[in-house]
């Protein structure tokens, strides 16, 4: 293993982040990393290192992992949260953290939280939580008044960590599959996978307080140094992502080296009431981290919030592009609050419609990003002359389609999987009980919600507060579609292509061979007279043999030729009998005249 001063290069400069201690050469799933089963076992058998991690709970210590675990013998996939926590991070890292204690205790007390608190008639406050002592201080000092009306209060979580886990879910009672689906992200298992995450009852889901959303970033790096960097800093992540390099550099306008990165993110909502205040409603909100290496694809997504007018008194004080965390912190702020006059409306949906936006938005820069890959290919299959003269391959071109061809299933899942689940979920958890008021239509009469209904049972047709947003990701899905229908197709046409090109290389391959045989047609026989003529012992006599020999081998020579002719059908080049060669065809030749 590497010396710590080696992988000091590797460090990011991104605040709250932990050094790469030993990660710099240990991403889990690379080519380079151990074999994950003989670390952590499989689903069917642990191994004795999962002892190793074993941390003795009780009520008073970890009372939420303690009830984790007491469940994990009925819910099953639990078993991966119960170790994630112990280990502080997926225990596929346990083999190498273990010998950094001061790692592992960083890692278990991460934290990078902002509590929003919505306030009457006021904008709403953000609280920074950079530690754990200070989330259970925060957590400790949440109260409520009787004569006031129920809080109304969002965290926002950037990562994951055993103590953040931990002080969350007993605060509030959280599901701790919440938890469970966003420490990873797979879009498929192996047969052994210890970690695998069967899917959901749509039955069960009706009563579930959260849901998740899972989407895709984009990163532009401007050389493949910056772009390792980056990977070796996401490996420092409690959370298990991984930016991916989606091999279609176009060398013909793309930066040198230049290279896009996907990364597959997931954001899970919960949404439910704090008995200890008044059943006030409370909001979670589990992002992803972002790596402080290279930038966001072009200028990033678009600002959805409405444009101010000139005679705006308070313009949102919003600098984009920092991190996923703080967009969608900064987003949830601002939304709608500088337009205090415009009467929007003020409810818990709120907690959930930020961030939402700022998905669908990503979702729409990703699919300009893939339709820009699409259209580079079909321009080198319009204009082969103007590309594949320059070096570039037709294969090259079958490769960067295989990318969207994986991907591209996986987005349309994603987005169907947000309509169909996220959204109606959505909706029901953020309505007002059936009980309360009429929901206000300003912040400045701001009162609210009572809290949300007991009785939590989905209609998966009800999208009630959420219209808005849904003809946006119908828009994305339809243009998911469009691009796979396109890739379908490039597919067919590239791999005709290639076959036509194989073709027309052994044509020509045939016709160099054809070539060879009539230049041996015509110097077998001039061989065969000047070996027959060689037969002389002495050279002097071949004085007159020169005579013969041209008056014998010359007719013979036209005999043989004209014995070819007939064979060849009446051709001497029979190899470009019938030749129909298209101008733009790849390594074929233009036809100076029409026939």
């Amino acid at each position: 293993m590497s010396s710590d001063s080696e992988h000091g290069k590797f460090a990011p400069a991104k605040a709250n982040t932990i050094p790469a201690l030993w990660s710099a050469k240990n991403i889990p799933h690379s080519a380079n990393f151990p074999d994950p089963y003989a670390l952590i076992g499989d689903a069917y058998q642990r191994v004795p290192a999962s002892d190793e991690w074993e941390i003795p709970t009780s009520s008073k210590t970890l009372p939420y992992l303690a009830h984790i675990k007491s469940l994990s013998t009925s819910w099953r996939t639990l078993h991966h949260l119960v170790d994630w926590m112990q280990v502080g991070t997926t225990p596929l890292r346990w083999n190498e953290l273990k010998h950094h204690p001061v790692e592992l205790e960083q890692r278990a007390k991460k934290t990078n939280i902002t509590l929003i608190e919505y306030q009457p008639a006021k904008a709403p406050r953000t609280i920074p939580i950079q530690t754990s002592s200070a989330l259970q201080e925060t957590l400790q000092a949440l109260s409520h008044e009787h004569w006031e009306a129920p809080p109304l209060r969002l965290f926002v979580v950037e990562d994951l960590s055993q103590q953040v886990i931990e002080l969350l879910g007993s605060r509030f009672d959280i599901d701790p599959l919440f938890f469970r689906e966003q420490i990873d992200d797979y879009v498929w298992h192996n047969t052994r996978d210890p970690w695998a995450m069967p899917p959901s009852l749509m039955s069960s889901m009706k009563y579930r307080q959260w849901f998740r959303m899972r989407n895709v970033r984009l990163r532009y790096f401007r050389s493949e140094k910056e772009f390792e960097q980056s990977r070796y800093e996401a490996n420092t992540w409690n959370v298990l992502r991984r930016p991916d390099n989606d091999e279609n550099h176009w060398h013909y306008q793309d930066g040198e080296g230049a290279i896009v990165s996907i990364m597959r993110t997931r954001t899970t909502v919960w949404i439910g009431k704090d008995s200890a205040c008044g059943n006030g409603i409370v909001g979670i909100v589990l992002l992803d981290p972002t790596v402080s290496q290279g930038r966001p694809l072009w200028y990033d997504r678009s600002n959805w919030l409405p444009t101010p007018k000139m005679g705006t008194q308070t313009y949102p004080s919003i600098k984009s592009s920092v991190s996923w965390f703080e967009d969608i912190v900064q987003m949830t702020t601002a939304f709608p609050w500088f337009e205090l006059t415009k009467g929007h409306e003020i409810n818990a949906q709120v907690l959930a419609k930020p961030t939402i936006y700022t998905i669908c938005a990503e979702w729409l820069v990703v699919c300009d990003y893939v339709k820009a890959r699409l259209s580079q290919i079909e321009w080198e299959l319009e204009m082969p002359r103007l590309f594949r003269s320059k070096g570039d391959a037709i294969d090259s071109s079958l490769k960067r389609l295989h990318t969207w061809r994986r991907q591209i299933p996986v987005f349309r899942e994603m987005v169907t999987e947000t309509l169909e689940h996220a959204l109606p979920v959505a909706a029901r958890l953020t309505a007002s009980s059936p009980q309360s008021t009429m929901a206000p239509n300003s912040p400045l009469s701001y009162t609210a919600p009572s809290g949300l209904s007991d009785k939590i049972i989905i209609n998966f047709e009800n999208l009630d507060g959420f219209e808005d947003i849904v003809p946006d990701f119908r828009r994305v899905l339809a243009a998911v579609n469009e691009l796979q229908e396109r890739v379908d197709r490039l597919t067919s046409i590239v791999t005709s292509e290639i076959s036509i090109e194989d073709s027309r290389r052994g044509l020509e391959e045939n016709h160099n061979m054809a070539r060879l045989t009539w230049l041996a047609t015509i110097f077998i026989p001039l061989t065969f007279i000047s070996g027959l003529y060689s037969m002389n012992e002495s050279v002097a006599e071949l004085r007159t043999t020169y005579g013969w020999y041209f008056l014998t081998a010359i007719p013979f020579t036209l005999i043989v030729m004209a014995i070819g002719w007939v064979a060849g059908g009446g051709s001497l080049k029979p190899w470009n009998k019938g030749n129909t060669t298209q101008k733009g065809m790849i390594g074929g030749r233009e036809n100076k005249k029409a026939k």
